[in-house]
Formats: C-alpha cells, structure tokens, sequence
C-alpha cells in the first residue's frame, strides 16, 4: 500500500529535508506540498492525501488555522514544528504524532509506522468492549449498575450516575465529570465500563466513556476518527476502532 502524503509547511530548506527523509521509504509518495495557508486550503482537499505534515507556524497563520477552515474529512495528522508547547493542542485535534525540529531519520520511520498501522486498521476493538456492545444489543437487559463511590477528604461520596455526563481514564484513575464539577475516582476506566450499561454509556476512546443522551453532535475528523459533542459544550474525540461499535445512528460517514 502505497502511503500518499502532503506537507504544508512555509521554509523550503525544511521541506527539502523532508522530503530527502521520505524519500527513503518506497511505499511513500509525496502528492502535494503547500507553503502557504491560503495554497493549502485550495489543494488538499482534492490531493487525496492519507496523511498531513504539518507546521504550526505558516507566515502569519498557523496549523490550526488551517484546520480550523479545512473541511473534513481531514487527512491523518503529524505536526512537525520546532514548538514544543502546542504538543497538548494538537493531540487534542487527534494528531497521530509531534515531532519537534530538527528530527532525524529513525523518528520519522517510527512516525510512518504509526501512520501505516492507522490505515491498516491494526488496533482492533478490545475484547471487553464487544463484550458490552453484544449486552447493549440484548433485549431490555437487565443492569444493576454499582454506585460510583468516590473517597474525598476522609467522606464516602456517592456520585449519581444520571448526573455524570462523561468519564476520563489515566491509569489506574477516571475522572467523573458533572455539569457541577468534576470528582476523581481510583479505577480503571475499563473497570467502571463494566459497572454501567453498555446502551446508555457509550466507550468512544480507550480513554473516554460519554453518557449516550448527553451528545449533541457528532463531526468526522478523517479516515475514520470523529469528535463529540456533549450538551454542554464538551467535545471529546472518538477513534477509529470505538466509532465503527456505535450504535448505527451515532456512527456518521
């Protein structure tokens, strides 16, 4: 499979060596380069691109002005930037990867790594969470979730969980998020799945659980990835793998 590529970025030297990199690699086809804004908005929608190369910096623009006109589905995400401090940003945006200038070859391999094994599809949904779909598909099931109990300042909070609007996972912690607040719970997020019905919460990412009657929206991000939006503004990212297990009405195209 041939891996097709644009980069939008506004210094020819770097450009250059970009492409000498790539160049390395002969299933890699680089089909359109922008320096501009205004030139990469008028080509990459029709370059057919799998993935996008992209500087934050351009002129007076920047990457994300970019994406913020860009109209989807975008291509897969790499920011290749000397700016280390809009990591955060663009892994909100679903970037697959970050590389901060100057870069060298074996970065950049383990970068089309990625790339290759997103388009392949190689990250199946995990096991638990076919086990949840097939529960949510059985006839009116009968669920007795547990009461989320959280330990805060030496009290036992009880956390209802008609008010809980999504949950995020980090290790062996979830956040509980509320319209009110949001309250910090030891666990898994795979374990508290398991806890709730699989109809009314919803695992969109390995690290986000979204009650299914708080989206509003649902907008394609590229090859397959999407964003959420919750009624109260929240907007949270689905991947690949979880958006394909929603129920048919959620999954958009």
């Amino acid at each position: 499979m041939t891996l097709r590529l644009a980069i939008v970025e506004d210094e020819a030297p770097a450009r250059t060596r970009l492409r000498r990199l790539l160049a390395e690699h002969e299933d890699v086809e680089v089909v359109l380069e922008a320096d501009t804004l205004p030139a990469a908005l008028a080509t990459l929608p029709s370059a057919g691109a799998d993935a996008l190369f992209l500087d934050i910096a351009l002129g007076e623009s920047t990457g994300f002005d970019l994406l913020d006109q860009l109209p989807p589905p975008w291509p897969l995400l790499v920011f290749a930037t000397a700016y280390h401090e809009h990591a955060l940003r663009a892994f909100e945006v679903a970037a697959v990867d970050y590389l901060l200038k100057p870069f060298d070859a074996p970065r950049l391999t383990a970068t089309l790594d990625r790339l290759r094994a997103r388009l392949a599809d190689a990250d199946p949904l995990p096991a638990e969470e076919d086990l949840r779909r097939l529960q949510a598909a059985m006839p009116a099931p009968a669920f007795n979730p547990t009461p989320l109990v959280i330990t805060e300042r030496g009290q036992r909070v009880v956390v209802p969980l008609d008010e809980v609007t999504h949950l995020v996972g980090s290790g062996n912690y979830v956040e509980l998020h509320t319209p009110q607040r949001s309250y910090l719970m030891r666990a898994t997020l795979t374990q508290l799945a398991s806890q709730l019905h699989p109809a009314q919460f919803l695992r969109v990412h390995r690290s986000y659980l979204v009650r299914a009657d708080q989206i509003a929206a649902l907008t394609p991000r590229g090859h397959g990835d999407a964003e959420l939006t919750l009624r109260d503004g929240t907007t949270v990212m689905v991947s690949r793998r979880f958006r394909e297990a929603l129920p048919e009405g959620l999954r958009g195209r």
